[in-house]
C-alpha cells in the first residue's frame, strides 16, 4: 500500500492526530515506513494480539517508561551512599619558623542507620609545638583513636538520611503502577487504532463493491439503449456514478492510508521500527461480538477500583509525603547527641611529665535548640497540606475510575445494540436492492433510484461496520477502565 505524509505525536498519552490530505499520497513521501505483506509477517491477517505483543515489546514510550525502573534503582543506591564509610586524611608541615611542627592524620567515619556514628581514626604530631597547642604532640608511635556518637531526641528515629533512602525504596514500588497505568492506556490507544484500521479497510470494500455495481451494468446498459429498451442519457448518468464512487474510493483509501500510519506507531519490528501494515494484513471480517457476563459488568466498579494502577501510584506517593511528615516533625525536635571518645597514645614519650601516655576517654552532650523553629513549623504545616491535596486528588482519581467504568459500559451496551439495528439494516436494504435490480431490468424504475438502493445498502453496511468498530473500541475502553493488562 502507498505510504503517505508524516504523521504528527501529540502527547505520550494521547492518540496521534493527523492532518488529512487533499491528494493520494505516494511511496517516497514516506520512506522511513515500510509497507509489509502477509508472507513476511505471519500467515494470517493481523490480530490485534500481534499489535499489543509488538507495544509491550518494543513501543518507545513504553520502553522508556521501563527505564523508569533503573532511574529508581540508581536514585535508592544513591539514597544508600548517605551510610558509607569514608575515609578522611591531611598532612600539616610547618618545616620553618620558630615552632616547627609536622602533623599526619587519617581516620575513617561510619554514619549508623540509628542516625549516630562510628569513628576511627590514627594522628602522629612531631616537632616543637607552642605550649597552647600541646595537645596537637604525640607521643614517639603516634595516637590511636576511636569514638561513637549517638542522637538522642533529633535525628533519633528518623533523620535527612533515613527519609531519603526510605522516600527512594519507596519510589522503587511507586514506579511498578505507573508503568502498568502505562501499559494499560498505550495498549487501549494502539487497540483502538488497530480497529480504526479493520473498519477503514472494510468501509473502502464497501465502496468498491458500490462502484463496481456501477462498473458491471456499463455493457448491459449500452446494449439495452441499442435495442431501444434505455434512454441514452441514462449511459451518462451510469459514467456518472462511476466518476463520484471512484472520488469515494478514493476518500477510502486515503482514510484507510491514514488509519495504517496512525497504526505503525505502535505496530513495530523488534528493533523498534513503525511498520505499515500492507493492505494483505487486513482481516476479513470482524470477530463475534460478545459481551460481558452480567456477573462482571456488575462487579466491574469494584474491579477496576481494586486494580487501579493510578490508585496505587498515589497510595505509594502519600507514603512518601508522610515520611516528610515524619522529618518536618523530627526537626521541631531539640538536639541533643552524646559522644564517647577514647585515645591511646603508643611509642617514646615526648614530655617528661608523660601527660600522653595514659589511655584517654571522653564523654560528651551536645544540644542545640533553635528557639523560633520556624523553619520546622513551615514544613510541618506545608507537608500536612500536601497530604490533604493527595487524599482528596486520590478520592477524585477514584470518583474518575468508577465514572470511565460507567461510561465505559454504556458505549459496550450501546454499541452492541446499534450493531443488531445496523446488521437488520444491511439484511433489509439488500432485499430492496435484489428487488430494484429486478425492477430497473424489467423497466419499471430508472437508474437514478436503482442508485438510491444501491447507495442506501452501501450506507447500511459502513454504518455496520461503524457499529461493530465502534464496539470493539468500546471494548478496549472498558478494558482499560478496569485496568487489565494486557
Amino acid at each position: 500500500m502507498p505510504a503517505a505524509g508524516d504523521a504528527q505525536s501529540g502527547s505520550d498519552l494521547q492518540m496521534v492526530s493527523f492532518e488529512e490530505e487533499e491528494t493520494k499520497p505516494t511511496v517516497g513521501e514516506l520512506p522511513e515506513l515500510k509497507s509489509v505483506p502477509l508472507e513476511e509477517i505471519q500467515p494470517a491477517p493481523l490480530d490485534v494480539q500481534d499489535v499489543l505483543t509488538a507495544v509491550q515489546a518494543s513501543y518507545p514510550l513504553l520502553t522508556s517508561a521501563y527505564l523508569g525502573r533503573n532511574v529508581a534503582t540508581g536514585e535508592n543506591i544513591s539514597a544508600w551512599g548517605n551510610f558509607d564509610l569514608k575515609l578522611k586524611g591531611s598532612s600539616i608541615s610547618r618545616p620553618e619558623g620558630f615552632y616547627e611542627t609536622y602533623r599526619n592524620a587519617v581516620s575513617m567515619e561510619k554514619p549508623l542507620f540509628n542516625g549516630g556514628y562510628l569513628y576511627g581514626g590514627y594522628r602522629l604530631g612531631e616537632g616543637n609545638f607552642a605550649p597552647w597547642y600541646g595537645e596537637r604532640q604525640t607521643n614517639g608511635g603516634g595516637e590511636f583513636a576511636a569514638g561513637v556518637g549517638v542522637p538522642l531526641l533529633k535525628d533519633r528515629n528518623i533523620d535527612k538520611r533515613r527519609a531519603e533512602l526510605f522516600k527512594a525504596q519507596l519510589e522503587r514500588q511507586r514506579v511498578e503502577p505507573e508503568i502498568r497505568a502505562q501499559l494499560i492506556d498505550f495498549s487501549r490507544v494502539a487497540t483502538i487504532y488497530y480497529w480504526d484500521w479493520v473498519a477503514a479497510g472494510q468501509a473502502r470494500t464497501a465502496q468498491q463493491g458500490l462502484l463496481s455495481l456501477a462498473q458491471e451494468r456499463v455493457q448491459n446498459i449500452q446494449r439495452r439503449i441499442e435495442l431501444g429498451d434505455l434512454k441514452s442519457i441514462t449511459r451518462i448518468n451510469n459514467e456518472q456514478l462511476i466518476a463520484s464512487r471512484e472520488t469515494k474510493l478514493i476518500e477510502a483509501e486515503r482514510k484507510l492510508q491514514s488509519a495504517a500510519i496512525k497504526l505503525s506507531l505502535f505496530f513495530r519490528d523488534p528493533s523498534g521500527e513503525p511498520l505499515l501494515p500492507h493492505d494483505s494484513l487486513l482481516p476479513g471480517s470482524f470477530p463475534d461480538q460478545v459481551l460481558p457476563t452480567e456477573a462482571d459488568l456488575a462487579d466491574a466498579t469494584d474491579a477496576a477500583i481494586a486494580a487501579s494502577p493510578l490508585l496505587a501510584e498515589m497510595d505509594w506517593k502519600i507514603r512518601q509525603t508522610r515520611i516528610d511528615l515524619q522529618q518536618a516533625e523530627n526537626s521541631l525536635l531539640p538536639k541533643l547527641d552524646a559522644q564517647l571518645y577514647a585515645s591511646k597514645d603508643v611509642g617514646e614519650p615526648t614530655s617528661s611529665k608523660g601527660d600522653k601516655t595514659p589511655f584517654e576517654l571522653e564523654l560528651g552532650l551536645f544540644g542545640e535548640v533553635p528557639l523560633q523553629r520556624r523553619e520546622a513549623y513551615g514544613k510541618v504545616t506545608s507537608t500536612q497540606a500536601k497530604l490533604q491535596q493527595l487524599s482528596v486528588k486520590r478520592q477524585f482519581t477514584q470518583d474518575k475510575t468508577v465514572a470511565a467504568v460507567q461510561d465505559a459500559v454504556s458505549a459496550l451496551l450501546n454499541a452492541h445494540q446499534r450493531i443488531r439495528r445496523a446488521e437488520q439494516n444491511v439484511r433489509l436494504a439488500d432485499e430492496a436492492l435484489n428487488l430494484a435490480r429486478i425492477q430497473f431490468n424489467e423497466g419499471d424504475i430508472d437508474l437514478v433510484e436503482l442508485n438510491i438502493y444501491e447507495q442506501a445498502t452501501t450506507d447500511a453496511r459502513l454504518i455496520d461496520i461503524s457499529a461493530k468498530a465502534d464496539f470493539f473500541k468500546a471494548m478496549a475502553d472498558y478494558r482499560a477502565a478496569l485496568n487489565i493488562t494486557p
